[in-house]
């Protein structure tokens, strides 16, 4: 009697693979983002790999063999077999060089706040996560680079963006874009729909910002110490490298690296402990756990180890995972379209 498995290639393994492997790219992507946001949280240099190409090679390899249990050969059984060795290679390029170096520290500018706005965004994440100041509104601009031991600035911001989304809620702001009709550039504005039942909030805005009352057509300009007139604010708007930065303050390390110095403890103006998720509140959170050996139970959802301990993203945190996903396509703005790696199956028989 003869047994034997045969196993199918082709398009079965294709389907297979390109899964997998899709998969594995997304899980690398987010972990390797998340070191790099903890590892600025330590002041630690972050490092950026790229996936160049995936190739996946499968050996084919076939086995005789019999079991013999007497000489009758009634009860022998012939044993044929068929192994599939999956083989996958993949290459890593580090990103670096001077091109690089200018998409981190490059400000976002005007056009990608649009188009985050009207891709389905809320504008209130696009700008707590992006800008630094508008006119003499402050978003904790200190907190664009390592973390400072003075709490920043950012209260009344705050209060603009809470009005802000408000507002959206109730389809009555928006970020458009028109041409100038003498020079022919585009002009980015923050428009107000007129509405009654909004004029509470819009005289709050036009207050917070500095324009003039009945300003429903609100100019942005490039914040770099221009004069505005008085329906214009000036827009300072992070470079990726500090929007990384800015995000990375809401890393929550373990008390024991607060206290041996290994990452900076910010203070208020009367020396008491400042929560960063005061500031961060509703944009994201990273936690800490220490990796222990009678607790092997990983935490659920994005996580990495780091200096011993595992820091996570809350699989149950969703507006953590907006904007870790929001960060993701901010990168792919500043950089370009990354090119998209090949996956290439080799069969081998």
């Amino acid at each position: 009697m003869a047994t034997g498995c045969v196993g199918k290639l082709g398009p079965t393994s294709l389907r297979n693979d390109s899964l997998a492997y899709n998969r594995a790219v997304q899980r690398s992507n987010d972990t390797q983002l998340l070191l790099n946001l903890v590892r600025l949280r330590y002041r630690d240099t972050p490092t950026f790999l790229q996936i160049g190409t995936i190739s996946s090679a499968y050996e084919l390899k076939r086995s005789l063999g019999a079991d013999i249990k007497d000489n009758s050969f009634e009860n022998d059984t012939l044993k044929l077999g068929l192994d599939l060795i999956d083989k996958p290679t993949t290459v890593y390029s580090p990103v670096r060089g001077k091109g690089f170096s200018e998409e981190l520290l490059t400000p976002i500018q005007l056009p990608s706040l649009l188009l985050l706005n009207s891709s389905g965004w809320r504008i209130d994440r696009v700008f707590r996560v992006v800008v630094q100041r508008m006119n003499d509104l402050a978003n904790a601009p200190s907190a664009s680079g390592p973390t400072p031991e003075a709490a920043p600035d950012y209260k009344k911001f705050s209060e603009l963006m809470n009005i802000f989304r408000e507002l959206e809620l109730h389809d009555a702001i928006n970020i458009v874009v028109d041409v100038h009709p003498k020079t022919g550039k585009p002009v980015f504005s923050i428009a107000l729909a007129p509405n009654l039942a909004m004029n509470h909030l819009y005289a709050r805005v036009w207050e917070l910002l500095d324009v003039d009352s009945g300003t429903y057509s609100i100019r942005m300009l490039p914040y770099h110490g221009a004069k505005r007139e008085r329906n214009e604010v000036l827009v300072d708007t992070r470079s990726l490298l500090s929007v990384l930065y800015f995000l990375s303050q809401g890393v929550n390390p373990p008390l024991c690296d607060e206290k041996s110095g290994k990452v900076t403890v910010t203070l208020d103006e009367n020396g008491n402990y400042f929560d960063w998720s005061e500031l961060l509140d509703g944009i994201i959170s990273i936690n800490s756990k220490p990796i222990s050996t009678k607790d092997d139970c990983v935490p659920c959802g994005i996580y990495v180890c780091y200096r011993g301990s595992y820091f996570y993203i809350d699989d149950r945190d969703l507006n953590s995972k907006a904007t870790f996903s929001l960060l993701s396509q901010v990168m792919a703005l500043q950089g370009g379209c990354p090119v998209i790696p090949a996956i290439t199956t080799i069969s081998l028989n």
